[in-house]
Protein backbone atom coordinates (compact mmCIF):
# COMPACT_ATOMS: atom_id res chain seq x y z
CA UNK A 1 0.00 0.00 0.00
CA UNK A 2 1.49 3.54 -1.28
CA UNK A 3 1.71 6.25 1.59
CA UNK A 4 -1.22 8.00 -0.39
CA UNK A 5 -3.41 4.95 0.44
CA UNK A 6 -2.30 4.94 4.17
CA UNK A 7 -3.36 7.89 4.91
CA UNK A 8 -6.53 8.24 3.55
CA UNK A 9 -10.46 7.78 4.79
CA UNK A 10 -11.27 4.06 5.06
CA UNK A 11 -13.63 4.34 2.40
CA UNK A 12 -11.07 6.45 -0.20
CA UNK A 13 -8.41 3.36 0.76
CA UNK A 14 -11.04 0.82 -0.51
CA UNK A 15 -11.89 2.27 -3.29
CA UNK A 16 -8.42 1.03 -4.35
CA UNK A 17 -9.34 -2.49 -4.17
CA UNK A 18 -13.48 -2.32 -5.11
CA UNK A 19 -14.77 -4.90 -7.61
CA UNK A 20 -18.24 -5.58 -8.97
CA UNK A 21 -20.00 -7.46 -6.17
CA UNK A 22 -21.77 -10.12 -8.74
CA UNK A 23 -18.61 -10.83 -11.21
CA UNK A 24 -15.87 -9.56 -9.26
CA UNK A 25 -13.85 -7.60 -11.97
CA UNK A 26 -12.08 -4.61 -11.15
CA UNK A 27 -14.13 -1.03 -11.19
CA UNK A 28 -13.15 2.01 -12.56
CA UNK A 29 -13.49 5.74 -11.01
CA UNK A 30 -17.90 5.42 -12.11
CA UNK A 31 -18.34 2.43 -10.12
CA UNK A 32 -19.45 0.53 -12.90
CA UNK A 33 -18.83 -2.67 -14.16
CA UNK A 34 -17.60 -2.76 -17.54
CA UNK A 35 -18.16 -6.27 -17.77
CA UNK A 36 -21.78 -6.93 -16.53
CA UNK A 37 -23.25 -3.46 -16.25
CA UNK A 38 -23.66 -3.80 -12.24
CA UNK A 39 -23.63 0.28 -11.18
CA UNK A 40 -22.22 1.31 -7.33
CA UNK A 41 -22.55 5.11 -6.69
CA UNK A 42 -21.35 7.73 -4.41
CA UNK A 43 -23.15 9.74 -1.98
CA UNK A 44 -21.22 12.08 -0.15
CA UNK A 45 -18.48 9.82 1.63
CA UNK A 46 -20.48 6.55 1.22
CA UNK A 47 -20.29 3.98 -1.74
CA UNK A 48 -23.97 2.19 -2.51
CA UNK A 49 -24.00 -0.89 -4.13
CA UNK A 50 -26.96 -2.49 -2.47
CA UNK A 51 -28.76 -2.65 0.92
CA UNK A 52 -31.86 -3.33 2.31
CA UNK A 53 -35.01 -2.35 1.19
CA UNK A 54 -36.85 0.40 3.44
CA UNK A 55 -39.81 -1.75 3.50
CA UNK A 56 -37.66 -4.61 4.66
CA UNK A 57 -36.21 -2.87 7.87
CA UNK A 58 -39.59 -1.92 8.92
CA UNK A 59 -41.46 -5.70 8.60
CA UNK A 60 -40.38 -6.30 12.49
CA UNK A 61 -42.57 -4.00 14.72
CA UNK A 62 -39.68 -4.06 17.33
CA UNK A 63 -37.10 -3.89 14.46
CA UNK A 64 -39.19 -0.66 13.17
CA UNK A 65 -38.90 0.92 16.64
CA UNK A 66 -34.95 0.06 16.69
CA UNK A 67 -34.40 1.19 13.17
CA UNK A 68 -36.24 4.56 14.11
CA UNK A 69 -33.80 4.72 17.18
CA UNK A 70 -30.84 3.89 15.39
CA UNK A 71 -31.68 6.44 12.76
CA UNK A 72 -32.08 9.25 15.37
CA UNK A 73 -29.31 8.71 17.59
CA UNK A 74 -26.63 7.69 15.58
CA UNK A 75 -23.86 7.19 17.07
CA UNK A 76 -24.85 7.45 20.32
CA UNK A 77 -26.72 4.22 19.56
CA UNK A 78 -24.45 1.33 20.30
CA UNK A 79 -23.45 3.72 24.04
CA UNK A 80 -27.38 3.00 25.09
CA UNK A 81 -27.49 -0.43 23.53
CA UNK A 82 -24.63 -1.14 25.98
CA UNK A 83 -26.44 0.33 28.74
CA UNK A 84 -30.18 -1.15 28.33
CA UNK A 85 -29.29 -4.19 26.72
CA UNK A 86 -29.17 -7.44 28.85
CA UNK A 87 -25.95 -8.88 27.21
CA UNK A 88 -22.85 -7.78 28.56
CA UNK A 89 -20.26 -8.09 25.77
CA UNK A 90 -16.77 -8.46 26.92
CA UNK A 91 -14.01 -6.76 25.55
CA UNK A 92 -12.60 -8.48 22.81
CA UNK A 93 -12.88 -5.59 19.85
CA UNK A 94 -10.63 -3.14 21.16
CA UNK A 95 -7.79 -5.73 21.90
CA UNK A 96 -7.83 -7.38 18.61
CA UNK A 97 -8.18 -3.95 16.45
CA UNK A 98 -5.06 -2.71 18.17
CA UNK A 99 -3.12 -5.78 16.89
CA UNK A 100 -3.20 -4.07 13.75
CA UNK A 101 -1.62 -0.63 12.27
CA UNK A 102 -4.74 0.73 11.39
CA UNK A 103 -2.86 3.58 9.21
CA UNK A 104 -1.56 0.75 6.57
CA UNK A 105 -4.09 -2.05 7.35
CA UNK A 106 -7.61 -1.96 6.06
CA UNK A 107 -10.39 -3.87 8.36
CA UNK A 108 -13.58 -3.77 7.70
CA UNK A 109 -16.48 -3.77 10.23
CA UNK A 110 -19.01 -6.25 8.56
CA UNK A 111 -21.99 -5.19 9.64
CA UNK A 112 -20.88 -2.29 11.82
CA UNK A 113 -24.75 -0.83 12.02
CA UNK A 114 -24.35 3.36 13.36
CA UNK A 115 -21.35 2.13 15.10
CA UNK A 116 -17.56 2.90 14.54
CA UNK A 117 -15.03 1.58 16.55
CA UNK A 118 -11.98 3.67 15.34
CA UNK A 119 -11.90 6.31 12.27
CA UNK A 120 -9.82 4.14 10.21
CA UNK A 121 -11.87 1.14 10.14
CA UNK A 122 -13.85 0.50 7.42
CA UNK A 123 -18.08 0.40 8.00
CA UNK A 124 -19.86 -1.78 5.47
CA UNK A 125 -23.52 -2.85 6.49
CA UNK A 126 -26.67 -3.20 4.77
CA UNK A 127 -27.90 0.02 6.08
CA UNK A 128 -27.63 3.43 5.38
CA UNK A 129 -26.53 5.16 8.44
CA UNK A 130 -24.56 7.83 8.46
CA UNK A 131 -21.18 6.15 9.21
CA UNK A 132 -21.20 3.47 6.72
CA UNK A 133 -19.16 3.62 3.97
CA UNK A 134 -19.93 1.14 2.34
CA UNK A 135 -23.56 -0.13 1.61
CA UNK A 136 -24.27 -3.48 0.18
CA UNK A 137 -24.78 -7.23 1.10
CA UNK A 138 -22.32 -8.99 2.88
CA UNK A 139 -22.86 -12.05 1.15
CA UNK A 140 -21.35 -10.58 -2.32
CA UNK A 141 -18.97 -7.84 -0.98
CA UNK A 142 -17.77 -5.07 -3.86
CA UNK A 143 -14.25 -5.84 -2.03
CA UNK A 144 -11.40 -7.28 -4.30
CA UNK A 145 -9.71 -11.08 -3.17
CA UNK A 146 -7.59 -10.51 -0.17
CA UNK A 147 -7.74 -6.74 0.25
CA UNK A 148 -8.55 -6.66 3.61
CA UNK A 149 -6.07 -7.24 6.90
CA UNK A 150 -8.69 -8.10 9.55
CA UNK A 151 -12.60 -8.14 10.06
CA UNK A 152 -15.36 -7.63 13.01
CA UNK A 153 -18.15 -8.73 12.60
CA UNK A 154 -20.17 -8.75 15.80
CA UNK A 155 -23.85 -10.38 16.42
CA UNK A 156 -24.20 -10.19 12.61
CA UNK A 157 -24.44 -14.43 11.55
CA UNK A 158 -27.67 -14.90 13.22
CA UNK A 159 -29.53 -12.46 10.50
CA UNK A 160 -27.88 -13.15 7.47
CA UNK A 161 -30.13 -16.79 5.90
CA UNK A 162 -26.78 -18.37 4.83
CA UNK A 163 -24.09 -17.63 7.40
CA UNK A 164 -21.72 -19.75 5.80
CA UNK A 165 -21.66 -18.04 2.05
CA UNK A 166 -20.76 -14.86 4.56
CA UNK A 167 -17.90 -16.48 6.20
CA UNK A 168 -16.97 -17.65 2.94
CA UNK A 169 -16.87 -14.04 1.61
CA UNK A 170 -14.81 -13.09 4.58
CA UNK A 171 -12.13 -15.69 3.54
CA UNK A 172 -12.25 -14.53 0.08
CA UNK A 173 -11.33 -10.79 1.18
CA UNK A 174 -9.09 -11.48 3.88
CA UNK A 175 -5.52 -11.66 2.67
CA UNK A 176 -3.33 -14.61 3.27
CA UNK A 177 -2.50 -14.50 7.37
CA UNK A 178 -5.34 -12.05 8.20
CA UNK A 179 -7.48 -12.36 10.96
CA UNK A 180 -11.23 -12.42 12.34
CA UNK A 181 -13.17 -11.73 15.14
CA UNK A 182 -16.84 -12.45 15.20
CA UNK A 183 -18.96 -12.37 17.75
CA UNK A 184 -22.53 -14.85 17.65
CA UNK A 185 -25.62 -15.62 20.37
CA UNK A 186 -26.24 -19.04 21.44
CA UNK A 187 -28.53 -18.20 24.29
CA UNK A 188 -31.21 -15.66 23.22
CA UNK A 189 -34.48 -14.95 22.37
CA UNK A 190 -35.80 -14.22 18.44
CA UNK A 191 -34.37 -10.00 17.28
CA UNK A 192 -35.06 -9.01 14.10
CA UNK A 193 -32.41 -6.57 12.24
CA UNK A 194 -34.21 -6.82 10.06
CA UNK A 195 -34.28 -10.56 10.58
CA UNK A 196 -33.21 -13.67 12.86
CA UNK A 197 -32.43 -17.33 11.35
CA UNK A 198 -29.78 -18.92 13.85
CA UNK A 199 -27.74 -19.58 16.96
CA UNK A 200 -24.63 -21.31 17.55
CA UNK A 201 -22.94 -23.30 19.77
CA UNK A 202 -19.11 -23.69 20.72
CA UNK A 203 -18.68 -26.32 19.01
CA UNK A 204 -20.92 -25.31 15.81
CA UNK A 205 -19.18 -22.03 15.57
CA UNK A 206 -16.04 -24.19 15.51
CA UNK A 207 -17.28 -25.98 11.97
CA UNK A 208 -18.51 -22.58 10.97
CA UNK A 209 -15.19 -21.19 10.77
CA UNK A 210 -13.73 -24.53 9.70
CA UNK A 211 -11.45 -23.42 6.97
CA UNK A 212 -9.63 -21.16 9.04
CA UNK A 213 -7.23 -21.78 11.81
CA UNK A 214 -9.74 -21.08 14.68
CA UNK A 215 -7.21 -19.10 17.19
CA UNK A 216 -9.76 -19.03 20.24
CA UNK A 217 -13.66 -19.78 20.90
CA UNK A 218 -14.35 -17.31 23.90
CA UNK A 219 -17.31 -17.08 25.81
CA UNK A 220 -18.20 -13.46 24.70
CA UNK A 221 -21.19 -13.11 26.89
CA UNK A 222 -22.46 -14.94 29.57
CA UNK A 223 -24.57 -16.79 31.31
CA UNK A 224 -26.68 -14.02 33.54
CA UNK A 225 -27.23 -12.58 29.78
CA UNK A 226 -28.61 -15.37 28.49
CA UNK A 227 -30.66 -15.60 31.85
CA UNK A 228 -31.94 -12.07 31.76
CA UNK A 229 -32.74 -12.03 28.46
CA UNK A 230 -34.99 -15.07 28.56
CA UNK A 231 -36.44 -13.21 31.94
CA UNK A 232 -37.00 -10.32 30.11
CA UNK A 233 -39.06 -11.58 27.32
CA UNK A 234 -40.99 -14.32 29.97
CA UNK A 235 -42.42 -11.28 31.94
CA UNK A 236 -43.78 -9.03 28.73
CA UNK A 237 -45.15 -12.14 27.60
CA UNK A 238 -47.12 -13.14 31.07
CA UNK A 239 -47.93 -9.79 31.94
CA UNK A 240 -48.82 -8.66 28.45
CA UNK A 241 -52.01 -10.99 28.60
CA UNK A 242 -51.70 -12.29 25.09
CA UNK A 243 -51.41 -8.82 23.78
CA UNK A 244 -49.12 -7.88 21.31
CA UNK A 245 -49.25 -4.29 21.47
CA UNK A 246 -49.32 -4.16 25.74
CA UNK A 247 -46.26 -6.92 25.16
CA UNK A 248 -44.27 -4.10 22.92
CA UNK A 249 -44.93 -1.91 25.41
CA UNK A 250 -43.34 -3.83 27.92
CA UNK A 251 -40.65 -4.76 26.80
CA UNK A 252 -38.71 -1.50 27.33
CA UNK A 253 -39.80 -1.31 31.34
CA UNK A 254 -38.14 -4.77 31.33
CA UNK A 255 -34.55 -2.97 30.36
CA UNK A 256 -34.76 -2.08 34.04
CA UNK A 257 -33.25 -5.63 34.98
CA UNK A 258 -30.60 -4.95 32.53
CA UNK A 259 -27.83 -3.76 35.10
CA UNK A 260 -28.18 -7.92 36.51
CA UNK A 261 -26.01 -8.50 33.52
CA UNK A 262 -22.98 -7.76 35.41
CA UNK A 263 -22.91 -11.11 37.66
CA UNK A 264 -21.18 -11.83 34.31
CA UNK A 265 -17.75 -10.44 35.43
CA UNK A 266 -17.54 -12.83 37.34
CA UNK A 267 -19.90 -15.94 35.77
CA UNK A 268 -18.64 -15.70 32.36
CA UNK A 269 -15.56 -16.95 33.77
CA UNK A 270 -16.93 -20.04 35.52
CA UNK A 271 -15.16 -23.17 33.45
CA UNK A 272 -18.56 -24.73 32.09
CA UNK A 273 -19.99 -20.76 31.32
CA UNK A 274 -20.21 -22.24 27.60
CA UNK A 275 -23.28 -24.51 28.39
CA UNK A 276 -25.52 -21.43 29.11
CA UNK A 277 -23.49 -18.79 27.18
CA UNK A 278 -25.33 -15.79 25.76
CA UNK A 279 -22.83 -15.83 22.87
CA UNK A 280 -19.47 -17.17 22.03
CA UNK A 281 -16.48 -14.47 19.82
CA UNK A 282 -14.22 -16.39 17.62
CA UNK A 283 -10.80 -15.45 16.25
CA UNK A 284 -9.50 -17.11 13.24
CA UNK A 285 -7.50 -16.80 10.68
CA UNK A 286 -6.25 -17.61 7.23
CA UNK A 287 -3.76 -19.77 6.77
CA UNK A 288 -0.33 -17.85 5.61
CA UNK A 289 -0.21 -20.09 3.02
CA UNK A 290 -3.88 -19.80 1.63
CA UNK A 291 -4.36 -19.20 -1.83
CA UNK A 292 -7.46 -16.71 -2.42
Amino acid sequence: MTTAEATGRPVDRAAAVLVCPSCRVSLDGSYTCALCGTRGRRVGGQLRFAGFADAELRDDPLNRIKERVKRSFGPVYPLAIQLVSPVLLRRFIRPFLASFDLDRDLVADLGSGTNRYDPRVLCVDGGTYANVDIVGDLRTLPIGDGALAGIVSVAVLEHVPDPQAHVEEMWRVLRPGGRVLCYVPFMQPFHASPYDYQRYTQAGMKTLFGRFDVLSVRVGAGPTSAMLWMLQEWLALLLSFGSRRLYRGLIPLMWLLSPVKFLDVLLARHPSAAVAASGFVVEARKSPEARP
